[in-house]
């Protein structure tokens, strides 16, 4: 058999910039250990791809879409590039001949069909090809989804009159009541809807419904874990809780309820797990399961795949999962789409008004539509719900109508492209502003009122690097302060500072937001905290960066009085409607949007669509 350089082979796909070394040697292994030869050079391309998926956000590799989504996952750190070598690439032109041949290799164990031998590296289900350890995660979340929606609701010890006292002093709405508990008689809950839905409010009447009656200590006590994927989405989960709590003061009893939902225990998914330092390894796990009997996890939309599959397998079989979040807004930077994949069906259905699957886990499900935060019938409300349900004509009508209203103070769209001078002129008056407000209370050191400054503007964008990105926009932020006399060298007073990895040593998290103050002779970064802003020694820090602009992604969680919404170029496959949705919704009381009517309709049309099995298995199974 002739010897194959596939180190050379790969490399044109290298040249392309859609795979890396890691994945080049992935397969050249693979290929040198299963001897495979000049005619297997179509395998040996879907074993590299397969390993440069989960890096793009997918659980497996899509035969059939590789070629397409390829272009879009080119646009690296947001930068439009040329797709012309990708196209040029030798992509195999017979899709079924490529899937029977993978089917065939000795790398590759296929779905229904028992493997002999050693285990396979690559799993093959369809036209869908897995790493193998991802179909194990994929397999897990399955196969732990599936049984706890089979069982069936459990009877609540709580009377109807004592649900009723409770719900009436959290103010709950009627579809809160129900998914409270819906959530509350069951071993699975998930429980969804947009941003100001009243999602952690239902959230915490349903521990109210579990918790009271138990005295909260000993035996009796109910072990409850709060978790999020990161820990400022779980603190303020934990934080929303206990507020919520205080609400149930009027209720007669409520002593021991109240305290042990202040108590509740929140932390990341990973310091539940007990994440085991220099290693993916956590310390709980089937063998060792956590001791908790409700887990609720807020922001799953943000989780990944392999996280929730390691999650589901240290709960304990009979405690409670209950999984909180909107899957209408982007997924995990990581591998898997879960939420959308666990309860899309069902929250989709109801926003098109169609029927609801007839499937166990639909049972599990409740979505909640009622929006505090913005009125359905507000300007953003319309907006964002048009951008939800795929309907860029109704999206780009709500946009000319608020925008032509000059009583409509909510919404406003300039049609025009990030690259204009117009468009700098619109983002200075909007938001420079807020950021000279932020240095001169920064200056004064009136750290808390500088914080609240700063989170009355963003300017969110798509892009990191290029015309569109927020590269692009911090430096002309600091050309503009620079204008107005500030001197802006390090960590300069009044800087906005974004927390970009978590910081165990100083208690800060990947997304939290500062401001650099002056503290008596010094300069410190402040961080919100209760009672009092924190102040931290910027020689302390070390993964941060300027956030005057910040990208939609980064924003995820995160609530600005009013958002500045920059929309990249028609062509931008990183527009998405997931994306746009996920931008407007950040807002409490306003949006600017920026962009030409074609990028609005591209971004609607254009679904963030990952590679996965896990909605077709359990919705279809």
């Amino acid at each position: 058999m002739t010897t194959v350089d596939w180190v050379v082979e790969l490399q044109p796909w290298r040249d392309a910039g859609v795979l890396l070394a890691v994945d080049v040697h992935t397969a050249a292994t693979l290929a040198r250990l299963a001897g495979l030869g000049p005619d297997d050079r179509d395998v040996v391309v879907a074993a590299a791809l397969a390993s440069r998926a989960p890096r793009h956000g997918h659980v497996c590799l899509d035969l059939l879409t590789v070629h397409e989504s390829a272009k879009a996952e080119r646009e690296r750190n947001g930068d439009l590039e040329p797709t012309v070598e990708i196209d040029a690439l030798p992509w195999p032109a017979d899709l079924a001949a490529w899937q029977s041949d993978v089917a065939a290799s000795p790398l590759v164990a296929c779905e229904g069909i028992e493997s002999s031998g050693r285990p396979r590296p690559l799993h093959l289900d369809g036209n869908l090809l897995y790493l193998e350890r991802y179909r194990v995660y994929e397999n897990r979340i399955v196969e732990e989804i599936a049984r706890r929606a089979a069982q069936q609701p459990v009877a609540l010890t709580i009377s109807e009159t004592r649900r009723a006292e409770l719900f009436d002093a959290l103010s709950l709405s009627s579809e809160q009541r129900d998914a409270a508990e819906r959530g509350a008689s069951r071993p699975l809950s998930v429980i969804v809807g947009g941003p100001g839905t009243g999602k952690t409010h239902t959230v915490a009447a349903l521990l109210a419904v579990l918790l009271d009656g138990t005295t909260g200590e000993g035996a009796d006590a109910l072990r409850i874990a709060l978790v999020a994927p990161t820990g400022k989405a779980a603190a303020r989960m934990g934080e929303s809780i206990a507020g919520r709590a205080a609400e149930l003061g009027s209720v007669p009893g409520t002593e021991s309820l109240i305290a042990q939902m202040k108590r509740a225990e929140t932390s990341t998914i990973h310091r539940l797990l007990g994440a085991v330092p220099d290693s993916t390894n956590f310390r709980h796990d089937r063998s060792n399961p956590l001791v908790h009997d409700v887990v609720i996890v807020d922001e799953t939309s943000m989780v990944s795949m392999p996280m929730l599959a390691k999650l589901l397998d240290a709960v304990s079989p009979d405690a409670r999962v209950i999984l909180v979040g909107d899957p209408g807004q982007l997924a995990s930077v990581e591998a898997g789409s879960v939420l959308g994949d666990i309860a899309g069906p069902v929250a989709d259905a109801i926003v098109d008004g169609t029927p609801i699957p007839a499937e166990p886990l639909a049972d599990c499900i409740s979505v909640l539509t009622n929006s505090h935060r913005f009125p359905a019938d507000s300007a953003i409300g319309k907006f964002a719900a048009a951008v939800r349900a795929d309907d860029p004509d109704g999206a780009i009508n709500v946009l000319r109508a608020a925008t032509a209203d000059a009583s409509e103070e909510s919404l406003r769209w300039h049609e025009t492209e990030a690259t204009s001078t117009e468009a700098a002129s619109i983002v200075r008056s909007e938001a420079l502003g807020t950021a000279i407000a932020t240095m001169e209370l920064a200056g004064q050191g009136r750290s808390a009122d500088a914080l609240a400054e700063l989170v009355k503007v963003r300017v969110l964008c798509a892009h990191r690097r290029g015309p569109y990105g927020i590269t692009r926009w911090n430096a002309q932020f600091e050309e503009w302060l620079a204008d107005g006399g500030a001197r802006l060298t390090g960590f300069y007073v009044g800087r906005p500072i974004l927390v970009t990895a978590n910081d165990r040593a100083n208690d800060l998290f990947n997304g939290d937001l500062g401001v650099v103050v002056t503290a008596g002779p010094n300069v410190r970064v402040a961080f919100s905290a209760s009672p009092e802003p924190r102040l931290v020694p910027p020689a302390r820090l070390s993964s941060v960066e300027t956030v005057h602009a910040m990208t939609i992604h980064k924003s995820q969680g995160s609530e600005f009085e009013h958002v500045v919404v920059v929309m990249p170029h028609q062509d931008s496959r990183l527009a998405t409607r997931e994306l746009l949705y996920t931008a407007v919704t950040r807002a409490s009381k306003r949006v600017t949007l920026l962009g030409s009517e074609a990028s609005v309709r591209a971004a609607i049309g254009r679904r963030v669509l990952r590679a996965s099995g896990l909605a077709d298995r359990l919705w279809n199974s």
